[in-house]
Protein backbone atom coordinates (compact mmCIF):
# COMPACT_ATOMS: atom_id res chain seq x y z
CA UNK A 1 0.00 0.00 0.00
CA UNK A 2 2.70 2.74 0.89
CA UNK A 3 -0.28 5.46 1.80
CA UNK A 4 -0.29 6.94 4.92
CA UNK A 5 -2.69 5.52 7.50
CA UNK A 6 -4.77 6.63 10.05
CA UNK A 7 -5.43 4.23 12.79
CA UNK A 8 -8.71 4.16 15.56
CA UNK A 9 -7.58 1.84 18.14
CA UNK A 10 -10.26 -0.07 20.04
CA UNK A 11 -11.90 1.94 23.19
CA UNK A 12 -11.79 -0.95 25.71
CA UNK A 13 -7.72 -2.16 27.10
CA UNK A 14 -8.41 -6.10 26.30
CA UNK A 15 -9.29 -5.06 22.50
CA UNK A 16 -6.44 -2.69 22.53
CA UNK A 17 -4.07 -5.75 23.50
CA UNK A 18 -5.55 -8.21 20.78
CA UNK A 19 -5.16 -5.52 18.08
CA UNK A 20 -1.54 -5.22 18.63
CA UNK A 21 -0.46 -7.81 16.24
CA UNK A 22 -2.69 -6.20 13.67
CA UNK A 23 -1.36 -2.67 14.47
CA UNK A 24 2.15 -4.20 14.34
CA UNK A 25 1.55 -5.48 10.48
CA UNK A 26 0.46 -1.91 9.52
CA UNK A 27 3.45 -0.40 11.00
CA UNK A 28 5.17 -2.35 8.24
CA UNK A 29 2.87 -0.25 5.51
CA UNK A 30 3.89 3.37 5.71
CA UNK A 31 3.87 6.39 8.05
CA UNK A 32 0.69 5.72 10.41
CA UNK A 33 -1.11 7.65 13.23
CA UNK A 34 -2.75 6.08 15.67
CA UNK A 35 -5.97 7.39 17.67
CA UNK A 36 -8.00 6.33 20.66
CA UNK A 37 -8.50 6.36 24.20
CA UNK A 38 -5.58 7.47 26.27
CA UNK A 39 -3.60 4.65 27.27
CA UNK A 40 -2.87 4.45 23.36
CA UNK A 41 0.69 6.12 23.97
CA UNK A 42 1.64 3.55 26.74
CA UNK A 43 0.38 0.50 25.12
CA UNK A 44 1.31 1.65 21.37
CA UNK A 45 5.02 3.00 22.67
CA UNK A 46 6.96 0.77 20.60
CA UNK A 47 4.85 0.75 17.67
CA UNK A 48 4.41 4.45 17.32
CA UNK A 49 5.86 5.65 14.61
CA UNK A 50 9.03 8.18 14.23
CA UNK A 51 7.15 10.62 11.08
CA UNK A 52 3.04 10.32 11.53
CA UNK A 53 0.79 11.60 8.18
CA UNK A 54 0.27 14.92 7.70
CA UNK A 55 -3.20 16.03 7.23
CA UNK A 56 -6.14 13.95 6.68
CA UNK A 57 -4.59 9.97 5.64
CA UNK A 58 -5.69 8.33 2.42
CA UNK A 59 -6.41 5.23 4.48
CA UNK A 60 -8.83 4.87 7.16
CA UNK A 61 -7.81 1.18 9.60
CA UNK A 62 -11.21 1.28 12.40
CA UNK A 63 -10.48 -1.03 14.92
CA UNK A 64 -12.79 0.68 17.06
CA UNK A 65 -16.00 -1.58 15.65
CA UNK A 66 -18.56 1.66 16.73
CA UNK A 67 -21.02 3.60 14.29
CA UNK A 68 -19.05 6.82 15.82
CA UNK A 69 -16.03 5.43 14.09
CA UNK A 70 -16.71 5.01 10.75
CA UNK A 71 -18.84 8.48 10.46
CA UNK A 72 -15.74 10.54 11.73
CA UNK A 73 -14.01 8.55 8.78
CA UNK A 74 -16.07 9.38 6.45
CA UNK A 75 -16.51 13.48 7.96
CA UNK A 76 -12.69 13.57 7.47
CA UNK A 77 -13.16 12.32 4.23
CA UNK A 78 -10.69 9.62 4.42
CA UNK A 79 -10.58 7.73 0.57
CA UNK A 80 -10.53 4.34 1.98
CA UNK A 81 -12.42 3.45 5.27
CA UNK A 82 -11.82 -0.37 6.46
CA UNK A 83 -13.63 -2.07 8.83
CA UNK A 84 -15.73 -4.60 10.74
CA UNK A 85 -19.56 -4.14 9.50
CA UNK A 86 -21.10 -3.69 12.92
CA UNK A 87 -23.13 -1.46 14.24
CA UNK A 88 -25.30 -0.37 11.03
CA UNK A 89 -21.22 0.78 9.38
CA UNK A 90 -21.76 -0.94 6.35
CA UNK A 91 -22.29 1.53 4.15
CA UNK A 92 -19.98 4.40 5.66
CA UNK A 93 -17.35 1.81 4.70
CA UNK A 94 -15.70 0.80 1.56
CA UNK A 95 -14.40 -2.35 2.80
CA UNK A 96 -16.18 -4.00 5.25
CA UNK A 97 -14.72 -7.34 6.72
CA UNK A 98 -17.11 -9.45 8.24
CA UNK A 99 -17.49 -11.06 11.42
CA UNK A 100 -16.18 -14.42 11.94
CA UNK A 101 -16.93 -16.85 14.42
CA UNK A 102 -13.70 -17.54 15.89
CA UNK A 103 -11.62 -15.17 18.54
CA UNK A 104 -12.11 -11.63 18.64
CA UNK A 105 -8.44 -11.04 17.46
CA UNK A 106 -9.11 -13.00 14.50
CA UNK A 107 -11.25 -10.14 13.06
CA UNK A 108 -9.08 -7.29 14.13
CA UNK A 109 -6.26 -9.28 12.25
CA UNK A 110 -8.75 -9.54 9.62
CA UNK A 111 -8.98 -5.57 8.97
CA UNK A 112 -5.47 -5.17 9.06
CA UNK A 113 -5.03 -7.94 6.23
CA UNK A 114 -8.16 -6.14 4.75
CA UNK A 115 -5.93 -2.70 4.47
CA UNK A 116 -2.60 -4.93 2.98
CA UNK A 117 -1.24 -5.80 6.43
CA UNK A 118 0.13 -9.56 7.53
CA UNK A 119 -0.41 -9.75 10.91
CA UNK A 120 1.29 -12.71 12.59
CA UNK A 121 1.47 -14.53 16.22
CA UNK A 122 -0.77 -13.84 19.52
CA UNK A 123 -0.24 -10.23 21.25
CA UNK A 124 3.04 -8.95 23.01
CA UNK A 125 3.50 -6.42 25.09
CA UNK A 126 7.13 -5.54 24.86
CA UNK A 127 8.55 -4.07 28.68
CA UNK A 128 11.59 -1.97 29.12
CA UNK A 129 14.03 -1.17 31.81
CA UNK A 130 12.12 1.73 33.00
CA UNK A 131 9.14 -0.51 33.57
CA UNK A 132 10.72 -2.87 36.47
CA UNK A 133 12.35 0.55 37.73
CA UNK A 134 8.92 2.07 38.85
CA UNK A 135 6.98 -1.66 39.37
CA UNK A 136 6.52 -2.36 43.25
CA UNK A 137 8.90 -5.80 44.21
CA UNK A 138 6.90 -8.52 44.45
CA UNK A 139 7.81 -12.19 45.57
CA UNK A 140 8.36 -14.70 42.42
CA UNK A 141 6.10 -17.16 44.05
CA UNK A 142 3.47 -14.40 44.07
CA UNK A 143 -0.09 -15.24 43.02
CA UNK A 144 -1.44 -11.13 41.30
CA UNK A 145 -5.06 -11.21 41.59
CA UNK A 146 -7.33 -9.21 39.60
CA UNK A 147 -10.89 -8.27 40.67
CA UNK A 148 -12.16 -5.69 38.61
CA UNK A 149 -13.13 -5.01 35.41
CA UNK A 150 -14.63 -2.32 33.33
CA UNK A 151 -17.43 -4.73 31.67
CA UNK A 152 -19.39 -4.90 35.19
CA UNK A 153 -21.05 -7.64 37.28
CA UNK A 154 -21.90 -9.95 34.46
CA UNK A 155 -17.93 -10.75 34.55
CA UNK A 156 -16.61 -9.75 37.77
CA UNK A 157 -15.70 -13.43 39.63
CA UNK A 158 -16.63 -13.04 43.41
CA UNK A 159 -14.11 -16.02 44.83
CA UNK A 160 -11.06 -13.44 44.86
CA UNK A 161 -11.21 -13.08 48.73
CA UNK A 162 -11.74 -16.83 49.33
CA UNK A 163 -9.20 -17.85 46.90
CA UNK A 164 -6.30 -15.26 48.74
CA UNK A 165 -7.15 -16.66 52.29
CA UNK A 166 -6.77 -19.95 50.87
CA UNK A 167 -3.17 -19.28 49.09
CA UNK A 168 -2.12 -17.42 52.05
CA UNK A 169 -3.24 -20.26 54.58
CA UNK A 170 -0.29 -22.13 52.25
CA UNK A 171 2.18 -20.05 52.59
CA UNK A 172 1.81 -18.37 49.42
CA UNK A 173 1.61 -14.60 48.82
CA UNK A 174 -1.09 -12.92 46.71
CA UNK A 175 -1.37 -9.03 45.59
CA UNK A 176 -4.50 -7.57 44.25
CA UNK A 177 -4.35 -4.87 41.42
CA UNK A 178 -6.73 -2.96 39.54
CA UNK A 179 -7.39 0.60 38.05
CA UNK A 180 -8.78 3.60 39.53
CA UNK A 181 -12.19 1.89 39.03
CA UNK A 182 -11.16 -0.41 41.90
CA UNK A 183 -9.66 2.06 44.67
CA UNK A 184 -13.10 2.51 46.22
CA UNK A 185 -13.59 -1.33 46.24
CA UNK A 186 -10.78 -2.66 47.86
CA UNK A 187 -11.58 -3.42 51.70
CA UNK A 188 -14.99 -5.40 49.41
CA UNK A 189 -12.53 -6.96 47.30
CA UNK A 190 -9.11 -7.91 49.16
CA UNK A 191 -9.98 -7.76 52.68
CA UNK A 192 -6.92 -7.71 55.09
CA UNK A 193 -4.79 -8.75 51.43
CA UNK A 194 -1.81 -6.68 50.23
CA UNK A 195 -3.36 -4.36 47.48
CA UNK A 196 -0.48 -2.68 44.94
CA UNK A 197 -1.00 0.98 44.13
CA UNK A 198 -2.66 2.05 40.54
CA UNK A 199 -0.08 1.42 37.97
CA UNK A 200 1.05 2.58 34.44
CA UNK A 201 0.30 0.15 31.33
CA UNK A 202 4.22 -0.54 31.61
CA UNK A 203 4.59 -1.03 35.68
CA UNK A 204 1.97 -3.12 35.66
CA UNK A 205 3.51 -5.24 32.76
CA UNK A 206 6.50 -5.69 34.84
CA UNK A 207 4.70 -6.55 38.03
CA UNK A 208 3.07 -9.15 35.58
CA UNK A 209 5.60 -10.84 34.70
CA UNK A 210 7.33 -10.85 38.16
CA UNK A 211 4.82 -12.96 39.56
CA UNK A 212 4.55 -16.87 39.43
CA UNK A 213 0.80 -16.88 38.26
CA UNK A 214 -2.53 -14.54 37.35
CA UNK A 215 -5.60 -14.49 38.20
CA UNK A 216 -8.23 -12.39 37.07
CA UNK A 217 -11.91 -11.80 35.25
CA UNK A 218 -12.18 -11.61 31.09
CA UNK A 219 -10.51 -8.14 31.58
CA UNK A 220 -7.96 -5.74 29.69
CA UNK A 221 -5.52 -6.23 32.63
CA UNK A 222 -5.70 -10.05 32.24
CA UNK A 223 -5.48 -9.33 28.31
CA UNK A 224 -2.61 -7.25 29.50
CA UNK A 225 -0.54 -9.55 31.75
CA UNK A 226 -0.97 -12.38 29.10
CA UNK A 227 0.77 -10.04 26.58
CA UNK A 228 3.53 -8.69 29.22
CA UNK A 229 4.32 -12.53 30.25
CA UNK A 230 4.39 -14.00 27.14
CA UNK A 231 6.74 -10.77 25.56
CA UNK A 232 9.14 -12.45 28.23
CA UNK A 233 8.73 -15.94 27.32
CA UNK A 234 6.71 -16.96 30.11
CA UNK A 235 3.78 -19.42 29.58
CA UNK A 236 0.74 -17.37 29.23
CA UNK A 237 -1.13 -20.53 30.15
CA UNK A 238 0.28 -19.07 34.10
CA UNK A 239 -2.90 -16.58 33.66
CA UNK A 240 -6.24 -17.90 34.45
CA UNK A 241 -9.23 -16.54 33.69
CA UNK A 242 -12.46 -17.07 35.45
CA UNK A 243 -15.44 -16.34 32.64
CA UNK A 244 -18.39 -15.34 33.55
CA UNK A 245 -20.76 -14.04 30.59
CA UNK A 246 -18.77 -13.97 28.15
CA UNK A 247 -17.22 -16.93 25.86
CA UNK A 248 -13.26 -17.45 26.89
CA UNK A 249 -13.19 -18.95 22.78
CA UNK A 250 -14.47 -15.17 21.59
CA UNK A 251 -12.64 -13.00 24.17
CA UNK A 252 -10.66 -14.13 27.20
CA UNK A 253 -6.70 -13.55 26.63
CA UNK A 254 -5.29 -16.12 23.75
CA UNK A 255 -3.02 -18.63 25.28
CA UNK A 256 -4.54 -18.25 29.00
CA UNK A 257 -5.88 -20.72 30.95
CA UNK A 258 -9.64 -20.29 31.04
CA UNK A 259 -12.31 -21.25 34.01
CA UNK A 260 -16.13 -21.06 33.13
CA UNK A 261 -18.92 -22.71 35.45
CA UNK A 262 -19.49 -26.20 35.16
CA UNK A 263 -23.00 -25.84 34.05
CA UNK A 264 -23.85 -23.10 32.00
CA UNK A 265 -26.90 -21.05 31.74
CA UNK A 266 -29.19 -21.00 28.94
CA UNK A 267 -28.56 -17.06 28.25
CA UNK A 268 -25.06 -17.69 28.20
CA UNK A 269 -22.99 -15.98 26.96
CA UNK A 270 -24.71 -12.90 27.56
CA UNK A 271 -21.97 -9.73 26.87
CA UNK A 272 -24.27 -7.86 29.19
CA UNK A 273 -23.29 -5.25 31.95
CA UNK A 274 -25.31 -6.51 34.72
CA UNK A 275 -26.62 -10.02 35.29
CA UNK A 276 -30.71 -9.86 35.95
CA UNK A 277 -30.52 -13.11 36.98
CA UNK A 278 -28.23 -15.08 39.88
CA UNK A 279 -24.94 -15.31 37.89
CA UNK A 280 -24.87 -19.07 37.85
CA UNK A 281 -21.88 -18.36 34.94
CA UNK A 282 -19.53 -16.90 37.79
CA UNK A 283 -19.73 -20.36 40.29
CA UNK A 284 -16.30 -21.72 39.89
CA UNK A 285 -15.01 -22.57 43.01
CA UNK A 286 -12.45 -21.12 44.30
CA UNK A 287 -10.52 -24.75 45.24
CA UNK A 288 -10.99 -25.76 41.83
CA UNK A 289 -8.23 -22.74 41.26
CA UNK A 290 -6.68 -23.22 44.27
CA UNK A 291 -6.08 -27.16 43.41
CA UNK A 292 -4.52 -25.64 40.04
CA UNK A 293 -2.60 -22.72 41.73
CA UNK A 294 -0.56 -25.73 43.85
CA UNK A 295 -0.37 -28.31 41.09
Amino acid sequence: MNEPIHIRAPDHLGDGVMALPAIRALCELGPLRIEGPPWVSQLYRHLLPARAPVGVAPVAVLLKPSFSAAWQALLRRHRRRIGLGTDLRSLLLTTVVEVGRGHRQHDLDAVARAAGAVPQGAPRFPLVEADFATAPDVRPDTVLLLPGSGSGDAVEWTGYRELADRLEAAGRPVAFAGGPAERDRWPELAGKHPVLPTLDIGAFGAVASRASAIVGNDSGLTHLAAAARRAVGLDVRSVHVVCGGTDPERTAAPGATHWSADSLPACWPCYRKTCSRDRACLSTPSAALFDALSA
